[in-house]
């Protein structure tokens, strides 16, 4: 889960008001990004009254979202803002698409959704949605799965010292840039950036890439990032 999120308790999030306004004040990038996929058009704060509809319901998502119920918050926050929005063009009788449940605009549907619902009903879906859309990110690099399981670190010092060089070149505009540019690592800038041995990341290139491409891309991959950065705490524990 993204940084920003583990700095609050759901019990403070949900009894403090202000420490409430400071998360969806944080939030506020996620949810552009969420409801500018769904509309498919570039929305802006204060001009753009889905953006309205969608924070309504990543404020309804933090009242109903339960700990402990193995469910990434952002995943549910996502079906909950995609829900809204679909309903929003419902009432409004327009006939733009939505990229969740397209067949659902224009027909009434159930906005809200308990967490134990979600579970059953939404997460293999979401999950499925996910996977599919990181196979053809993958593919822009010439990257497979199969790839992955092939390169995928075995022992603990190396997967943290490679996950450690992934979120060092994702985090950094200038690198990333390079990468969404060239379709490739910027093996000399990453070297010099994280001083590790030249000879390291070139074994790992291919499992930087892609944890990169995780991470640099947070808000798509709820459910794929949340296992990465799980396997990143267990590398340092």
């Amino acid at each position: 889960m993204p940084e920003w999120v583990e700095r609050y308790s759901w019990q403070r999030l949900k009894e403090d008001m202000e420490a409430r306004e400071d998360f969806l004040a944080e939030s506020q990038t996620f949810i552009c990004h969420v409801a500018s996929q769904a509309c498919f058009r570039s929305l802006e704060w204060g001009r753009d009254d889905e953006l309205s509809e969608a924070l309504i319901a990543f404020n309804e998502a933090i009242d109903l979202f339960v700990e402990d119920k193995g469910v990434p918050f952002l995943a549910y926050a996502r079906v909950l803002m995609k829900r809204r929005l679909i309903d929003y063009y419902r009432k409004q009788r327009l006939r733009q698409a939505v990229s969740l449940d397209q067949e659902d605009v224009g027909r009434r549907i159930e906005v809200h959704l308990g967490i134990d619902e979600f579970r059953e009903q939404e997460q293999n879906r979401e999950r499925a949605e996910e996977i599919r859309q990181f196979s053809k990110a993958l593919a822009n690099f010439k990257l497979t799965y199969q790839d992955l399981v092939e390169v995928s670190p075995k022992h603990r010092d190396s997967r943290e010292t490679l996950l450690r060089a992934a979120r060092e070149l994702a985090f950094d505009p200038e690198l990333w840039q390079q990468v969404e540019r060239k379709g490739k690592v910027p093996m000399q800038a990453l070297v010099l950036k994280t001083q590790i041995h030249p000879k390291v990341l070139e074994r790992g290139r291919k499992y930087i890439l892609a944890v990169a491409l995780l991470i640099a891309n947070q808000h798509d991959y709820v459910y794929l990032r949340e296992y990465v950065l799980t396997q990143e705490k267990g590398a340092k524990g």
